[in-house]
């Protein structure tokens, strides 16, 4: 099986697994909900923590094996854990909740292992064409599954919606299957011994801490069109999933946007012009200028996003050698949940402090920091370049 092959058959792995993700997310989030907003809270809550603590000490565990096998694993514990929601009381219930933070704990590691074995069979130039593609499947499936979510929410049952994931996902075992039965006689390829410490990456540090700080202004914000909208009234249906349709578009537009435009200006250019352009779109927000201005400012802030993501982690992942991949791609996800998270938790805290406005406004100000932090970035990088040839 060739290089280009076996990246497809991932692909469709990624694909039938985001499609029953999506089913569950929506299927959970309506059981959740009929139970009262307290319950969903909590049903978000318990995402948030597992899954930094997943990509932070379980992802590296994938350089050290092999990687389709840790597809395999990671499938086999998502059903376990869909099992458990179904034979329980409910989606309010502590076992739910309990499986729903397992799901959440090996979320990063499918995403790390996936992100090893293409480390593994790609070249460096290469790997922003994977993650651009992995990003499209995001998104495309995102938009699919949002909108029959919405048209099915009257009849989305949750026993359905499991039995639906799991079949999925025994599907995308048997892919998975099938790629580590082509590749068991190049095991170099599978196995792998990691070299070095998290203290070597050091070089990737300014990276880091532009991701966290983008994500600490961006976070949750996409829901802000959602409570403007609401902010006399109740929500229509319809007016939901225009904002939902409209940031999914934006963001697979992105998503397809962002290897042209990381060819054109390189790596670290990329990443900083769109932390800039996402620290305007926070700006644009702010303004309160009406819901079609948050609407539109909010879907473009998610395509800039997808851009600067994508670029990002395949800036990170290509400077690593290709046993430490699994790292490196969980720490990149540990920083964007922890900004995630943090984001989340200065709403709730400034929520009745502050207006939406000037909440929306601190939030720019951060992406603005990551944007800087950036710039730095590309600027050592141009000034390391220049002293090369001095140096010789």
């Amino acid at each position: 099986m060739s290089g280009s092959s076996t990246r497809q058959f991932i692909y469709l792995s990624h694909l039938i697994i985001q499609i029953g993700g999506w089913a569950f997310r929506i299927g959970i989030l309506i059981g959740l909900l009929q139970s009262g907003m307290s319950a969903a809270g909590l049903g978000i809550a318990v995402t948030f923590a597992p899954i930094m603590l997943g990509s932070l000490f379980l992802s590296p565990l994938v350089d050290r094996g092999d990687p389709i096998s840790a597809m395999m694993i990671v499938n086999a514990v998502r059903i376990c854990a869909l099992l458990a929601i179904f034979g329980s009381d409910g989606a309010d219930s502590f076992l739910s909740y309990a499986a729903m933070a397992v799901l959440s704990l090996v979320q990063p590691v499918y995403l790390s292992a996936e992100v090893a074995f293409f480390r593994r069979i790609t070249s460096e130039d290469g790997m922003i064409s994977v993650l651009r593609n992995i990003a499209n499947i995001d998104w495309l499936t995102y938009l699919l599954g949002m909108f029959a979510g919405a048209m099915l929410s009257d009849q989305l049952h949750l026993p359905g919606v499991l039995a639906f994931n799991i079949s999925a996902i025994m599907l995308s075992l048997i892919v998975l299957l099938g790629i580590k039965q082509q590749f068991r006689r190049t095991p170099a390829v599978l196995e792998a011994r990691p070299s070095g410490t998290i203290l070597d990456l050091a070089p990737l540090y300014p990276a880091f801490l532009a991701v966290f700080l983008l994500n600490l202004g961006a976070g949750i914000i996409n829901v802000y069109p959602a409570i403007h909208a609401t902010a006399d009234g109740v929500l229509d249906k319809s007016v939901l999933l225009t904002i939902v349709m409209a940031n999914g578009v934006l963001a697979l537009l992105g998503a397809l946007a962002v290897k042209p435009i990381y060819d054109l200006l390189g790596a670290l250019p990329t990443i900083a012009g769109a932390a800039m352009l996402l620290a305007a779109c926070l700006a644009m927000m702010s303004l309160d200028a009406g819901l079609a201005l948050v609407i539109a400012s909010s879907s473009a802030m998610l395509g800039f996003g997808q851009i600067f993501a994508a670029a990002a982690h395949a800036h990170m992942v290509s400077s690593v050698a290709p046993d430490r991949a699994g790292r490196l791609s969980g720490l990149f996800q540990c920083c964007t949940y922890s900004g995630v998270a943090g984001n989340g938790i200065a709403l709730s805290l400034l929520g009745d402090r502050l207006g939406l406005g000037t909440i929306v406004l601190l939030c720019a100000a951060s992406a603005f920091v990551a944007f800087a932090v950036a710039t730095f970035a590309v600027v050592r990088s141009r000034d390391s370049q220049t002293s090369r040839p001095a140096d010789r």
